[in-house]
């Protein structure tokens, strides 16, 4: 090797000055090939001067660990296939910094469900699942079991059943929060495990397992009390829902006021995110305007209207103005005021349209449905709000890739 060209030596050279080290105190400190260490200070100078070369790789490593040299400056990976069970030589600098993008792509995508529409968060998700796939397929054993790498792919589950859920793919949403259940659960994060039984105690409702949906839901109540105060507050607003369609308003309420004392107090900080709360209080409100249909008290809806609509301004919670809408839609069918209604549902078919979400749209002929069945379906504004929600079902369908 020519002492004039590139070598390993000048590597060592550059990394021992910088830990301080003359060429006596590294040879004292030097790796053996057969174990041990220590060499002469001579064998040292000539390594640095590319007198001599080093042919062992497990010697490289151990210098690594020793000067603190990034391996790929020996052209190796922090990853050492022989022996896969030890631990990475350096701290993988890259790795971190890729994961906190990774993590801010995951952060953004959940904050833009109140903003997007659909196709533009489902590009972020996408994004996100090819970094996952990457990591997967090009990452070595003690990377992909990172902790931070395992707590994102659990957080992925969450988007990929929430895009099944804007699609109308209910059992593929239920399916992919049970897996994020499971996953959670063997990575022992009370949090991941709060979210995932939140998420699948709500589906479990879709489909009237009722009892199955308070137990998930209670659970996941009980778990993030112990842990954290906003999630402690999302938990406890979607729990208050399934007491109410339980028919047991003394439940209802005390949860949704319990999920409200424990949200007010953080203001803005409640859905900035921590502990992967991205929910509102506007969020909450609304889902108190819920129950109270769910238990029979539609004039309360319209009494909470001026103060869930000025929290939505507060909150930038655009896309909740389709829901308000509807609540408001149908407390006023049951209070047969049924013009009433009928302005909201078309403001409700206005506010959703955008979103490009099959799911959101949906909810509007689940409404046409419940208007027609209380004997309207012969009024004009009846056929009217029918005809526009016909050709925006017909208009998103178009619009859905094939």
């Amino acid at each position: 090797m020519s002492a004039g060209g590139y070598h390993y030596g000048k590597i060592i050279r550059k990394y021992r000055e910088r830990r301080g080290l003359t060429q006596q105190e590294l040879a004292e400190r030097w790796p053996r090939a057969r174990g041990g260490v220590g060499v002469d200070w001579r064998y040292v100078q000539a390594i640095e001067y590319g007198k001599k070369r080093i042919a062992d790789p497990s010697t490289l490593r151990r210098l690594c660990e020793l000067l603190e040299i990034p391996p790929w400056e020996f052209g190796l990976s922090s990853y050492d296939p022989f022996h896969p069970q030890a631990p990475l030589p350096t701290k993988n600098h890259l790795f971190e910094e890729t994961l906190s993008v990774a993590e801010a792509l995951l952060r953004q995508t959940l904050a833009m469900r109140r903003l997007a529409p659909l196709p533009e968060i489902e590009q972020q998700v996408d994004r996100l699942g090819s970094f996952l796939t990457a990591c997967r397929s090009e990452l070595p054993p003690p990377l992909r079991l990172e902790r931070r790498l395992q707590t994102l792919r659990i957080q992925y589950y969450s988007l990929v059943g929430l895009m099944h859920y804007e699609h109308c793919h209910y059992d593929r949403a239920r399916s992919t929060f049970q897996e994020m259940l499971t996953a959670a659960r063997q990575a022992e994060d009370p949090r991941l495990i709060a979210h995932a039984l939140q998420k699948l105690g709500v589906e479990l409702k879709r489909i009237g397992h009722y009892h199955e949906a308070i137990n998930a839901l209670e659970e996941a109540r009980d778990l993030s009390l112990k842990v954290s105060r906003p999630l402690a507050a999302f938990t406890s607003a979607y729990l208050s829902q399934m007491y109410a369609i339980a028919g047991d308003p003394l439940r209802f309420e005390r949860t949704i006021e319990q999920a409200v004392a424990l949200a007010e107090p953080l203001k803005s900080a409640y859905g900035d995110g921590t502990d992967f709360v991205f929910h509102k209080l506007s969020g909450i409100f609304l889902l108190r305007c819920r129950g109270y249909l769910y238990i029979n008290q539609p004039q309360k809806v319209l009494e909470g209207y001026e103060e869930l609509r000025r929290q939505i301004s507060l909150d930038r919670n655009l896309w909740l103005d389709y829901r308000l809408h509807l609540y408001r839609a149908q407390a006023f069918l049951r209070l047969r005021e049924v013009e009433a209604s009928i302005a909201e549902a078309r403001a409700f078919l206005q506010a959703v349209t955008g979103w490009q979400s099959p799911h959101r749209l949906a909810k509007g002929r689940e409404l046409l449905n419940e208007i027609e069945h209380a004997g309207y379906h012969d009024l004009a504004s009846v056929r009217i709000f029918r005809q526009e929600l016909l050709e925006a079902l017909n208009q998103i369908q178009r619009e859905q890739p094939h």
